[in-house]
């Protein structure tokens, strides 16, 4: 047998692997990885360090057909390694320019999709998305936002899933673990403490480690034993002083040495500001080097519209030279060389080659046609399953199909759902419903051409349904009079790149609901928003929905839950604040003018602490619109007979009864609190129950999220003593409770978690 064929059998092997395996496997894999790193010369290690944006490259068409691509580095076939094309994959594959070429499923927004508390259904769309990928040419996958939700007015907050650590590493972790079984390679980014875009390159986190420790990076550590991503992706932001991708701390500290991640560190886009400090500190790839260069010189931290100019291009060879900046091997191939030895290469270079080989990225490519069908399918399920209900006063929802009459009002209902933008921006199948000028899409209002309007005649075929622009209010008023319904949608664009300035709607949307449910007693307000919203006008109204972005099937799935043809089984992974007024910050962050050189920074403090969303409102006593874990239903769900164990891994048993007349689903939440800690989450169990019939849930405590982290030897150690767990449908309700005795366990955050 050849040695090539011996070690393609061996990836083959290999790649069918999770990243962090049996000691054998493991040992294998460094045996490869070993092996191929040998074999490496200079220039081949610094083309490893390094990607590229094609379009900002002086000769794209190096890239082939991954010309749109994120980033690219060229392929290296004599070692078995194939060209790295990488590309957004949030909510599906990103597209930079609109061509219908790179149309795509548009799966709902990450928060939309965390609105199911359901692992299993994460784990799929991480499979349908890393599908459609490596179907469209690409082997990386830039996804998994892990950030937690500390401000509800974050710009990306529905990139990522919600305000609590176990919700979001357990989902994180699984979507990745999906995405990765395509034998393409998965991230999880923003690492770390990256919860504002306000002056996104030049706060500085201010956090106790412990906190932090609790908190963000708990989840990052859950994900990561869960998902086993081949990489990581560090923050704009800095923390602690230091840049995240220069953050010995974050990178070596905690990532390396305390929870022994054997993948690599990429850097974000235009993240990077000094070789020798990343290097050294522990990053390894530097993603989108051109874009980097302006970044580090004081750049806008987004793609440039103009080429470089003469002044701008001698002050990248003086930072070249004196290691100011990264590789810029682009710019100057072959000068990282007297800022970076040949040892500290392989260094950088070694965990970059057990990412690409423990997940089987680095094989060939074949590009097929993507499975639209399946999918439109998993999309449709995602957004059935994240819907949330909020409020149904007088039971009026669902619709019954034989009313006389329905006033579908705004949101462009009659065109399609709203998306969020940025780089997660996703071109879906049959192009954007509300067509834009310009070429690229990245900076566009992205509508999926999913029509609520077009799903809901279908559904009640029998019903007069009209459809009125918000933009007319005279109109709007009188098709809400004499319809027997009306459904009023009200969309909200959020965007990569800026924080909402405020979480109200704008002054005409909060004017039209207060018209409209003036208009007809008989309102549901359909919520396209990004997350949170004040709600002036709540009590005016019958019925909200909770929609999110939720994209390539969302209109369908919206008519679906209108007509009660889905059960709404969706629950909030995040606070909705009564105020402002009620948050940590109740002003945003203001950053100073960005100038030349270095960035100026200024200092966020997370005085929250590990504190984080409902657990800063019970600790404060703050009540709030809605809270963490809320969503109602179509039918009626009860709790009984709780029985808690205090054995090696403590549970709680319960019974949950459906009184109602439907089949549904439903999220059963423990939380636990005692001994200093407060109100935490520390399991769940989603669960479907028939009409009439009752199931017995068993839902074991996630001692790490009670746990307390300690400097002296970087374990959580659980307090021994009296805890008090409740089972209840939201964080805020007082639900079925009983005290359980604890002993001192300690965790050291390296064990696999199979979950």
């Amino acid at each position: 047998m050849s040695s090539r064929l011996k070690t393609g059998l061996l990836a083959t092997a290999l790649c069918a692997l999770p990243l962090l395996s049996s000691a054998e496997a493991r040992s294998a894999l460094d045996e490869r990885v070993d092996a191929t790193l040998a074999k490496l010369d200079r220039a081949q290690l610094e083309a490893l360090i390094v990607t590229h944006i094609p379009e900002m490259m002086q000769n794209p068409a190096a890239a082939g057909d991954a010309q749109h691509a994120a980033a690219w580095s060229p392929a290296m076939p004599e070692h078995g390694i194939a060209a790295i094309t990488e590309t957004d994959g949030t909510i599906g594959v990103g597209a930079r320019i609109q061509d219908s070429r790179y149309e795509s499923t548009a799966y709902p927004a990450a928060l939309a999709s965390a609105a199911s508390w359901n692992p299993a259904l994460l784990e799929a769309l991480g499979r349908s998305v890393g599908r459609d990928a490596r179907d469209r040419g690409f082997n990386i996958l830039l996804s998994g936002g892990t950030n937690l939700t500390r401000d509800p007015r974050g710009g990306r907050n529905f990139e990522y899933l919600g305000e609590d650590p176990l919700l979001v590493g357990r989902l994180a972790g699984f979507y990745a673990r999906g995405a990765q079984s395509n034998h393409i390679l998965a991230t999880i980014k923003h690492f770390a403490l990256n919860d504002y875009e306000t002056g996104r390159t030049q706060y500085d986190v201010s956090i106790p480690r412990e906190a932090a420790m609790e908190s963000d990076l708990l989840a990052f550590n859950i994900a990561l034993r869960i998902g086993k991503p081949g990489a990581v992706m560090c923050a704009y932001n800095m923390v602690w002083g230091d840049y995240s991708c220069e953050s010995k701390p974050l990178l070596t500290d905690i990532l390396r040495r305390q929870w022994h991640y054997p993948g690599y560190v990429m850097s974000d886009w235009g993240a990077v500001h000094s070789t020798k400090k990343s290097a050294e500190a522990g990053l390894n790839q530097e993603s989108g080097a051109e874009i980097d260069t302006a970044i580090g010189l004081g750049g806008t931290g987004m793609l440039q519209d103009t080429p470089l100019s003469a002044e701008t291009t001698s002050r990248i060879a003086a930072a070249i030279k004196n290691g100011t900046l990264f590789a810029q091997a682009f710019y100057a191939p072959g000068q990282l060389a007297s800022v970076v030895s040949d040892q500290s290469l392989r260094a950088m270079a070694r965990p970059i080659l057990y990412g690409l080989f423990a997940t089987g990225a680095e094989q060939p490519l074949e590009k097929k046609p993507v499975d639209r069908a399946e999918g439109y399918k998993t999309a449709l399920e995602a957004a059935q399953q994240g819907i949330v209900l909020l409020r149904n006063e007088k039971s009026a929802l669902p619709l019954s199909k034989s009313i006389r009459s329905i006033a579908v009002i705004g949101g462009h209902a009659d065109k399609g759902v709203i998306s969020g933008g940025g780089s997660p921006t996703v071109l879906p199948f049959g192009g954007n419903a509300i067509p834009q000028k310009g070429e690229q899409i990245m900076s566009q209002q992205v509508w999926d051409p999913s029509a609520p309007l077009t799903y809901m005649r279908r559904l009640a075929p029998q019903a007069a349904i009209s459809f009125t622009e918000e933009t007319d209010l005279t109109k709007a008023e009188q098709a809400a009079k004499s319809a027997d319904a009306v459904v009023l949608f009200i969309a909200q664009w959020s965007t990569e790149g800026r924080d909402r300035a405020t979480l109200s709607l704008t002054a005409a949307q909060n004017k039209l609901i207060a018209a409209i449910a003036r208009a007809n007693p008989n309102v549901t307000v359909v919520l396209e928003t990004e997350g949170p919203v004040l709600m002036p006008w709540l009590d005016q109204v019958r019925a909200v929905i909770q929609a999110w972005y939720p994209g390539s099937a969302g209109g369908e799935a919206i008519a679906q839950i209108l007509f009660g043809d889905v059960n709404p089984s969706g629950h909030l992974p995040l606070s909705f604040p009564f105020s402002e007024n009620d948050l940590p910050r109740p002003a945003l962050p203001v950053a100073p003018p960005l100038t030349e050189g270095r960035p100026a920074s200024f200092r966020i403090a997370y005085n929250e602490g590990a504190d984080v969303g409902y657990r800063w409102f019970a600790r404060t006593d703050r009540k709030v619109l809605f809270p963490f874990g809320h969503g109602l239903s179509y039918t009626r769900f009860t709790y009984d007979h709780l029985i808690v164990k205090a054995e090696r891994t403590p549970s709680a048993a319960v019974t949950i009864r459906n009184d109602g007349d439907r089949d549904g689903s439903d999220v059963v939440q423990l939380y636990a609190e005692g001994q200093g800690i407060g109100r935490r989450l520390v399991g769940w169990q989603r669960i479907s129950v028939p009409a009439h019939q009752s199931r017995d849930v068993t839902i074991p405590v996630d001692l790490q999220t009670i746990a307390r982290v300690s400097q002296s030897d970087n374990r959580w150690h659980v307090t021994p003593g009296s805890y008090q767990l409740r089972v209840a449908h939201s964080a805020a309700e007082e639900g079925l409770t009983s005290a359980i005795l604890l002993k001192g366990t300690t965790i050291s955050g390296t064990e696999p978690r199979s979950e």
